[in-house]
């Protein structure tokens, strides 16, 4: 595995957004930046925070941070006013911070030291995040600004709190509460972050922990959205979940010496509580259970209070505490709660018997439940004449519109699955592209998830490749760019929208939930699904090991490609080879190659094409192939039994469009009347008939905004909201 070699640059606009959000026009905080050696600089100056960072951005080894709170006016006369100092003498301090203007929830996921996240790892502290923003909203909090530290995710709580050691407690035990309630084995939300001098990351800096793997990327750090209005929230807020806290439960000592007696044994808290009749709700929180109880039994009047306004909770390791919102019980633990109801409760031993030896008793396998034969069902066994005959050309089916492709395996048949793999470079995301806008031009409608490219790039290079070499412009980056103008691109929106449906990422990989969107899009008349890419995709959730999930991953595409008459699309990325890339390459389990009905190789036509083609197909046969752009090989074509077809094709720079021939120009329906937007695709093609696709609502389907941005969204970067959010 190759680590990932990327020049970094100061991103300005990114750099700005947290300038302003934090500093301001008439701020200053100093920024620190940690790594083999520790440099400090106090800036009131923008561009000179830019040029003084410059040389710092390149170190391998180098994490930028920056002081959130405001600190003392005096800090700014240090040595390293305006500049970078290396080993300096003083940094901020927490007696030098004077208003505390933010609180960090900094959710980072649990892996080895040193080393930056996977994507899985960063996906879960996502939705970590997403779960305590709800909490927190819901608890009555001010809305907050939400960013990406790099391998994990923060939340970041506008406040305006006086620094003092009251208000210090008060904010280290908010820390304490969450970090019990929110903290689990895989993302934990950090409990030490409360100090009123807390440093974090400057956002729009690179996270560069261990070697930039593609299995562990650096990522930048950004802010991914800002409320319209900084509402601070109220110290008495965070005073709420402050006194909810752990409490240090008091020992209880047995009155007489237990020798026979389990002083360790778990404690039944349901059956307790039902015992006394007292009347509860259970929530999860965390690794935590929370039973929040109707009445605090310190409460005489229960019809004057507020119901369910104190909880017990029980942790991962079997430990109850007592919390209520009232003044009084502040104080009040598990012990004074049960006492209350069980004056006597640690007065008497409890007697546990041993355990007599009994002999182990071996389970039944499971007795499997033979099928009668069903009307409904038909024959169990077939004889010939039982099973009807079937015209291969009335097969429904969609064109490629590359035409020795189609030739050859006709078309992409409904209730089909498709792989498609090629190396870095070898042009699967243009081809892909290009296939996606040949059979909307049919009048199909697509859907695509793709788990690596944002998506406003992605919609970029969609864009030209429908515009075609003809309509682009020259950009002013340099020869050999180009853009698409702006009355061209909204054409081609116009022409998409309602036919073509593009995932949004910012709802996570999680293939559970991209399942589900698949079957809501079929509502819509979508049935042609593009998955780019497979093994970025989260397949956690299914049962087993890594093979057993990808087993059982394929079995359900499968069969909602069969239920459905739907055709989908699958590209996997292949192994590291130095040789001809064939199917055996491709990443995954063998049961990927042996389900899928059809598998297509990209190949770039280059030297390493000519010197490793030949091995595999000579080098004739491989010669046939120069002045072609890339290949499409066919590797496995289950319906016609066709494998190691090449056929060449043309691309265009320009565009990124792949052509069957250097002159052929497609004119998508886009810019021509809408009874000619039909594709002079052969449909003749052998006795092959094209099946006419369905009629289609032009009713878009409710999809997600793409942007980061969406101050609509309850959750602001992600998470959906209403019945059907994971909280």
């Amino acid at each position: 595995m190759e680590i990932q070699r990327i020049t970094i640059m100061i991103d300005k606009i990114e750099l700005k957004k947290t300038w302003d959000l934090f500093v301001g026009e008439n701020g200053f905080t100093e920024v620190r930046i940690l790594g083999k050696f520790q440099y400090s600089g106090y800036f009131k100056s923008f561009e000179n925070l830019c040029s003084q960072l410059e040389p710092y951005t390149e170190m391998d080894d180098e994490q930028i941070y920056f002081v959130m709170n405001k600190i003392k006016d005096d800090c700014y006369a240090r040595p390293q006013c305006e500049k970078f100092v290396k080993s300096p003498k003083a940094t901020t301090k927490d007696d030098e911070t004077i208003i505390r203007k933010w609180l960090l929830c900094d959710f980072d996921p649990v892996r080895l030291p040193n080393i930056s996240s996977s994507n899985e790892q960063f996906e879960l502290a996502h939705k970590k995040a997403q779960d305590v923003f709800r909490f927190l909203k819901e608890k009555g909090f001010s809305d907050m600004v939400v960013a990406i530290s790099g391998s994990g995710w923060h939340l970041l709580i506008p406040v305006n709190i006086p620094c003092n050691d009251e208000t210090d407690k008060v904010v280290k035990d908010f820390y304490t509460y969450m970090g019990s309630v929110f903290s689990d084995d895989k993302v934990e939300f950090d409990e030490k972050v409360y100090n009123r001098s807390r440093i974090t990351k400057l956002y729009s800096t690179y996270a560069k922990k261990g070697a930039n793997l593609p299995t562990n990327p650096w990522r930048q750090s950004k802010i991914v959205y800002i409320p319209k209005e900084l509402v601070p929230t109220p110290i008495e807020k965070i005073k709420e979940l402050a006194d909810l806290a752990t409490k240090e439960e008091p020992q209880v000592l047995p009155n007489r010496q237990r020798t026979l007696y389990n002083n360790n044994a778990p404690f039944d808290l349901p059956t307790w509580l039902n015992e006394h009749a007292i009347e509860y709700k259970i929530e999860t929180q965390g690794t935590s259970t929370k039973y929040v109880l109707r009445h605090c039994p310190w409460e005489n009047t229960h019809s004057s209070i507020k119901e369910y306004d104190c909880a017990l909770f029980v942790d991962a390791n079997g430990k109850i505490t007592f919390s209520c919102f009232h003044s009084h019980c502040k104080n009040k633990t598990w012990m004074d709660f049960r006492l209350f109801y069980e004056p006597n409760a640690y007065d008497r031993p409890i007697y546990v018997p041993q355990p007599m030896y009994q002999q182990r008793q071996y389970q039944p396998q499971p007795k499997y439940n033979i099928k009668e034969e069903l009307p409904e069902l038909g024959k169990k066994w077939l004889c010939m004449s039982d099973i009807q005959k079937i015209d291969l050309s009335q097969i429904e089916c969609v064109k490629t519109g590359f035409v020795e492709l189609d030739k050859n395996i006709i078309g992409l048949n409904m209730s089909e699955v498709t792989l498609l793999s090629g190396s870095n470079s070898s042009g699967k995301s243009s081809w892909l592209n290009t296939l996606l806008l040949n059979i909307i031009q049919q009048g199909w409608k697509c859907a695509l998830w793709s788990g690596e490219l944002r998506a406003d790039i992605l919609k970029a290079w969609v864009q030209m490749v429908a515009a075609g070499k003809n309509n682009l412009k020259p950009s002013n980056y340099g020869d050999g760019k180009y853009y698409v103008p702006n009355n061209v691109a909204e054409r081609i929106d116009t022409w998409l929208d309602g036919k073509f449906f593009l995932f949004n990422n910012e709802y996570g990989n999680t293939w559970q939930e991209i399942f589900h969107d698949m079957s809501e899009l079929l509502k819509v008349g979508c049935r042609i699904f593009m998955l780019d890419n497979l093994f970025s995709m989260n397949i956690d959730l299914l049962e087993g090991d890594k093979n057993n999930k990808q087993r059982e991953l394929i079995l359900q595409i499968k069969d909602f490609a069969k239920k459905n008459q739907a055709h989908i699309i699958l590209v996997a990325h292949p192994r590291k080879t130095m040789s001809f890339l064939r199917k055996n390459d491709i990443s995954g389990s063998g049961d990927l190659m042996n389900a899928v009905d059809n598998i297509f190789i990209c190949h770039r036509v280059n030297n390493d094409f000519f010197r490793a083609g030949a091995e595999f197909f000579g080098q004739c046969e491989i010669q046939r192939f120069q002045g072609f752009g890339n290949v499409i090989e066919v590797a496995k074509n289950r319906m016609y039994g066709i494998v190691d077809l090449m056929v060449g094709m043309q691309y265009e720079i320009e565009s990124r469009r792949f052509k069957n021939d250097v002159n052929e120009n497609v004119q998508y329906g886009w810019e021509i009347e809408p009874t000619q937007s039909t594709m002079a695709f052969d449909n003749n093609v052998g006795s092959q008939q094209q099946a006419t696709p369905p009629q289609m609502s032009s009713q878009a389907p409710q999809m997600a905004n793409t942007g980061a941005y969406d101050n609509n969204n309850d959750l602001p970067f992600g998470a959906p909201t209403g019945d059907d959010a994971p909280f």
